[in-house]
Formats: C-alpha cells, structure tokens, sequence
C-alpha cells in the first residue's frame, strides 16, 4: 500500500460496480413532470422562448404560442390578414414544430404579448391538488436529496420530490 496514501490505487475504483447504482435523471423527471401536470406547460414554455428563433421575421411577430395540450398549439395571431394567410402555411408551421411535441396547431385570432417578464400563458384548466406529505415521505425525500452537493439543485428537486409526492391521486 505504500506510494497509494492519501490517492486511489490504480484498479482499486471500479465504474461498472459504482455505475450500477447509477440511474438517468430523465425517466424520473418525466414521470416527477409528469405527475405534476406540468409536462406540456414546460414544452409550450420551451416553445414561446423559441419562437422567434423557429419563426423569424414577420410570422414570429405577428402570432405567439399560447397554449399546447395533446400535442395540439394554439396559436394567437394579432389580425385576421395574417390568420388568413398562416392558414394556408398550417402543415409548414407544424412540421417545425414536430420537435417540441406537437402534431397540429389551431391558429386564433388574439392578442400577442412579448413581455419578457410575464410569459404568455393560457388557460392553465385545473391544478393539481396537493397533500400534506407523511413524516415518512419527508425522509424518503430528504434522503433522496442528502448527496446533491449544490444547495440551489438540492433546495429545486427537493421542491420537485414533495410536490410530485403530495399529488392527490383521483
């Protein structure tokens, strides 16, 4: 063991041993968004950021996303010349927008808001109802938290764990 203090010893670490307990993040996060009803609220958020980059010129500025549920995206389009003619583009708009989760798009007459601070948003249908969470559950998800090292990511997905387990099942 001499010449090996205070390092790991060559072949002494073994990844496919510590990988095992290894699992990825994204099935969890989908099942935790999921739960939360929040899954196509994060697409469409994902969306309206991107909007103008996927739409440049005058289409991004005269429509906005402003809801998604079931794959289909509503769009507001700010006067009826140009909801006329983004009929006629409907299967162009939507191809680009395969990506993101949808498969149509159901353009609307409405107002568009570009304030930065305040995204657009729609109608929000109903929330999830919580409960408060058994002592149990609190370990379960202190645990699950206990060896994130950074306190902003541990502070978001213990956040994430409680409401995902407060969720009242109906």
């Amino acid at each position: 063991m001499a010449g090996y203090v205070g390092c790991i010893r060559p072949g002494s670490f073994n990844m496919r041993r510590k990988s095992a307990h290894l699992k990825p993040i994204r099935p969890v996060l989908d099942i935790m968004f999921r739960d939360l009803g929040i899954t196509e609220r994060i697409k469409l958020d994902t969306i309206q950021r991107r909007w103008s980059e996927v739409f440049s010129g005058s289409l991004a500025e005269h429509t906005a996303p402003v809801d998604l549920k079931e794959g289909m995206l509503v769009v507001a389009v700010d006067s009826p010349a140009w909801l006329q003619h983004l009929r006629f583009m409907k299967k162009d708009i939507t191809a680009k927008l395969v990506s993101f989760g949808v498969s149509d798009i159901r353009l609307k007459h409405g107002n568009i808001h570009r304030d930065k601070e305040i995204p657009v948003t729609a109608n929000k249908g109903e929330q999830p109802v919580f409960r408060q969470l058994t002592e149990r559950e609190t370990e379960s998800v202190e645990k699950a938290v206990s060896e994130i090292g950074d306190s902003e990511l541990k502070d978001i997905v213990r956040n994430v764990l409680r409401k995902s387990a407060g969720i009242k099942r109906t």
